[in-house]
């Protein structure tokens, strides 16, 4: 019985690999279609090993969501309750996996110290009963590629949507330096910045300050909404005051730390990330886990 079986879609088939390497240098074992042998019934093994999982990680993407066979694998992780949903692609989620907390991991490229990275290992950690705890990462090579493809219907493309909710909890526990082995160093006291090439100091609050406009994808309360606006405005050098135009996200003061080119909430029940490497930077924001906004600064 493997730890972890992957669903995705054939074109992700690299994306999963990857996810496949990290999840067993952490010393999970994973099933992604690796095993099946020739003269096997292709569909049997796969219900076998689906079955048998602790843990189903679908790879959300414009492919995946078109492939009724990744759908229904989600919905049979969902159904024995071990789905940990990750966002490969920023797409607009099946209805029925849009309540589900799902990791953001659009601009992952295998970094383990990355958020959404770390909140995805902590929600498989749960499902496997490890909660509080990732495991070290282990000494062994890589996964084998699969020696086949996965069968499904024809795909399209769907047009690019907005960022699901984020691991809440997860996420604030990487902030508060819960995860040990593949954490980042904590922020230095607060300083302003010198932006590379010289030039006027500039303040992480400065930095990360402006409107976003963007869509509330999950909501505990209500339904998705889009054409929703987001400002920060910079309070102090390292704190931001967010404020919308709707009404279900309060006024707030959040302090900010940083971690490479993203800028999260240092503390508190809100999660909030601003990715600098974008462009133009991109908000995921969560006030007290009740719902999830992304959007990109105008």
């Amino acid at each position: 019985m493997e730890d972890i079986f992957i669903s995705y879609a054939s074109e992700d088939r690299e994306q999963a690999r990857r996810f496949a390497e990290a999840f067993a240098a952490r010393g999970w074992s994973v099933w992604w279609d690796r095993h099946i042998v020739p003269g096997e019934a292709f569909d049997t093994r796969i219900e076998q090993a689906l079955d048998a999982a602790q843990c189903v990680v679908v790879l959300w993407s414009a492919s995946s969501v078109a492939s009724e066979w990744v759908r229904n694998e989600a919905a049979v992780g969902a159904e024995r309750g071990v789905l940990v949903p990750a966002m490969i692609e920023p797409v607009k989620l099946p209805l029925e996996f849009r309540r589900k907390q799902t990791a953001d991991l659009c601009a992952w490229r295998g970094d383990p110290a990355h958020p959404g990275f770390v909140s995805l290992c902590n929600g498989i950690a749960r499902a496997l009963g490890e909660a509080g705890r990732l495991p070290p990462p282990a000494t062994s090579g890589g996964v084998p590629r699969p020696e086949r493809d996965r069968p499904g219907p024809a795909r399209f493309t769907l047009l690019a949507g907005t960022l699901a909710a984020l691991g809440l909890l997860a996420w604030w526990s990487w902030g508060q330096r819960a995860v040990d082995p593949v954490d980042v160093p904590p922020a230095a006291p607060a300083r302003l910045e010198r932006p590379a090439g010289g030039g006027p100091d500039v303040s992480l609050a400065a930095r990360v300050a402006g409107t976003y406009f963007g869509d509330v994808i999950a909501d505990s309360k209500g339904s998705s909404r889009s054409d929703v606006s987001v400002t920060l405005t910079a309070t102090d050098g390292r704190s931001v005051r967010v404020s919308s135009d709707y009404p279900r996200i309060p006024v707030v003061d959040v302090p900010l730390t940083r971690a490479g080119e993203q800028v999260i909430s240092a503390a508190g029940d809100t999660a909030l990330m601003v990715d600098l490497s974008r462009h133009p930077p991109q908000l995921t924001y969560s006030p007290r886990g009740e719902l999830s906004f992304s959007g990109v600064r105008q």
